[in-house]
């Protein structure tokens, strides 16, 4: 998976709607935030460029403090894997006490300027559209607490294979606000294998030469019977891609997940899955009962005679 670090530091200037410049004053403590970007990679596309023009965090109690970046960044979701991190910016001190939301900022229209694009693997360039994006950021309700003389570290999970989509007759592609928080005081990993019987079985539809098409879906709680991506309730909480290493074994791996029990489950029809709709992808292997621990890697091996 990949993290991206947007931490508001000394490279963005700071304007705290009606706050001044109290957050550095002694009658007001605080304490160090950092916000991350991660994803989950997703076929058909070898590069997505997102142009962040600054973080926005809403305390508890005040007004809105915006955080915008000197000049807008673009980054590449797809550049960082298996948990590398890309530090953006150093960290920031900000009050003390409850704060409501995280809102992103980002440039991305359907306007013939490619600050938000993917590349195909074809070659071809593709504007991305995030809905209302570019007017009203990307808002996470997900509340969190600075405390003060500590770090707050929190992770948004952006998963690509939920969020990007090719609807038929619009002009270019559409990437939604599929994300999650996590935050990092209490997280540990997913990884393992997945049996080579499992990718080449008749009923796949994945592509072994392309190495795409095959995927480990993972849901809260305890599910029996997952199902696709379709825009509801039901929907996985993140997704990881299986993809083959040089010793020819076929791997997994999803980080920050916060602690907690979890289901997880296979399928070698993950490209057949379009997030605005209901499709019929099979899980041959289904895992329930699957615990995340704080700071340690759970691993989770799926096998054909399962």
């Amino acid at each position: 998976m990949k993290k991206l670090l947007i931490v508001c530091g000394a490279m963005m200037s700071l304007t705290a709607c009606g706050g001044g410049d109290t957050a550095s004053s002694e009658q007001n403590p605080t304490g160090t935030i950092n916000i991350g970007l991660t994803d989950a990679s997703v076929d058909d596309v070898s590069e997505v460029w997102v142009e962040f023009t600054g973080v926005m965090i809403k305390p508890q109690s005040g007004d809105e403090m915006e955080f915008a970046f000197d000049s807008p960044k673009s980054i590449n979701l797809l550049e960082f894997q298996n948990g590398e991190t890309a530090e953006l910016l150093p960290d920031t001190q900000v009050p003390v006490g409850p704060y409501n939301w995280i809102r992103l900022g980002v440039s991305a229209e359907f306007d013939n300027v490619l600050d938000s694009y993917a590349l195909r693997v074809d070659g071809t360039q593709v504007e991305l559209r995030i809905p209302s994006g570019s007017q009203n950021g990307l808002k996470l309700v997900s509340g969190f607490t600075i405390t003060q003389d500590q770090s707050t570290n929190i992770v948004l999970d952006w998963d690509l294979r939920k969020a990007l989509s090719d609807p038929p007759g619009q002009p270019g592609m559409h990437l939604r606000p599929a994300l999650r928080v996590t935050n990092m005081a209490a997280f540990g990993t997913l990884r393992g294998t997945v049996d080579f019987a499992l990718v080449d079985d008749d009923s796949c539809s994945n592509n072994l030469t392309d190495d795409t098409g095959n995927a480990v879906y993972i849901y809260q709680g305890e599910v029996a019977d997952p199902v696709d991506i379709r825009g509801a309730d039901t929907d996985p909480l993140v997704t990881s891609t299986v993809s083959i290493g040089t010793d020819d074994v076929y791997r997994y791996e999803v980080s920050y997940l916060s602690v907690g029990e979890y289901s997880a489950a296979f399928t070698c029809q993950a490209s057949d899955d379009e997030p605005e709709a209901e499709n019929d992808i099979a899980f041959p292997v289904v895992a329930t009962g699957v615990m995340i621990v704080n700071g340690e890697t759970t691993m989770l091996d799926f096998s054909a005679s399962e």
